[in-house]
């Protein structure tokens, strides 16, 4: 019988896992749809698949507690970027660097080693009961960089201010380094890092420039997850397809997530299957909202088929969060399609 940390490491590492793992969660506070009957018909199929991945553990701080006024709560990060949620999700408002890299002589960088940083994942951790670990390195550098400058600027300042960009952009990865080294302590299984590079149509950048501005940076930090005995994991948002070859050529091991309406799955099967694993693909856009319990039941199958033959390679899951007109539905037959692969792969 395979812990839950081996059969990910089989179905990432192409060694025939020995069910097929997943990583579904609906929001069901989030749906539209309120019938309770649907949501407990939900739960019951939901605890039928394994436990056996221990995630959510990030170490980010907040420098002050979340302050609500007229029913939007805002914070500062550590980072001392601005945020606000209005009920409707979590959006940038202000950023430290934007009027200029003047300003970051003075700018007060977060300590990697911060006292307590990881007492909250330590406390966790003491529950990994032969789980799949997976801790992150969230908003992992081109989004930490724009979280910094604002997000025009850091389109430009690559070009523009080229030297105070670099300064700026290895000071992050030196943080980040300094994280990952103390995840690697704590024998965790995988780094997630999180960058949105893509839109629906392609590259935000250039690839031959992304690869000049960033693909060292992220070598640095595969190598040192790599050298530690850990996967690569990375939520990369949009069509990405362009510099997948580069990120498989760092060590990049599994790419969150699928998206069908960014990115041809079949293309992606036959490019790159076999030597990546996908996590994720059912379409939250498209077919889990408009599509009949069978389109959903027959996407479910077809990931499996294009991702998962072989002899692992794909971990289920959706493209993104639910949306909050999906029907119940559509969510119950997507548990169902998944739990049949529960039994074996």
């Amino acid at each position: 019988m395979m812990t839950g940390s081996e059969n990910y490491t089989c179905a990432i590492e192409f060694k025939r896992p020995a069910y097929l793992p997943c990583t579904i969660g609906v929001d069901l506070d989030w749906l539209d749809e309120k019938d309770e009957k649907k949501h407990e018909r939900i739960r019951e199929l939901a605890a039928q698949f394994p436990v056996d991945i221990l995630g959510g553990l990030n170490p980010a701080r907040n420098a002050g507690e979340p302050v609500n006024q007229d029913g939007v709560k805002r914070w500062t990060d550590e980072w001392q970027t601005g945020w606000a949620d209005d009920g409707h999700g979590a959006k940038t408002e202000t950023y430290p660097l934007m009027d200029g890299y003047d300003l970051l002589n003075a700018y007060p960088f977060p300590d990697p080693y911060l006292e307590g940083r990881f007492e909250g994942a330590d406390n966790t951790l003491q529950e990994r009961s032969g789980r799949y670990v997976r801790a992150s390195v969230w908003f992992t550098l081109f989004e930490r960089l724009w979280m910094l400058r604002g997000f025009e600027n850091m389109l430009m300042d690559p070009y523009v201010d080229g030297h105070d960009f670099c300064l700026l952009r290895d000071r992050i990865v030196e943080y980040n380094l300094a994280i990952i080294d103390q995840w690697l302590e704590r024998g965790v299984h995988a780094i997630f890092f999180s960058d949105d590079w893509g839109s629906q149509r392609g590259l935000l950048m250039n690839p031959d420039d992304w690869c000049k501005f960033y693909k060292s940076s992220y070598k640095r930090m595969f190598d040192r997850v790599r050298s530690g005995g850990a996967h690569v994991w990375m939520h990369l948002c949009g069509n990405v397809t362009a510099i997948l070859p580069d990120l498989l050529d760092i060590g990049l091991n599994v790419l969150n997530p699928v998206q069908p309406q960014a990115m041809d799955v079949k293309e992606l099967s036959r490019e790159f299957g076999g030597r990546l694993c996908f996590n994720g693909g059912v379409d939250v856009q498209g077919t889990l909202i408009h599509g009949s319990t069978e389109d959903v039941k027959r996407e479910v199958h077809q990931l499996v088929d294009l991702f998962g033959r072989f002899n692992g390679g794909y971990i289920g899951g959706t493209s993104h969060s639910a949306m909050p007109e999906t029907p119940l539905d559509n969510v119950i037959a997507m548990y169902e399609a998944f739990l049949e692969y529960q039994n074996g792969v």
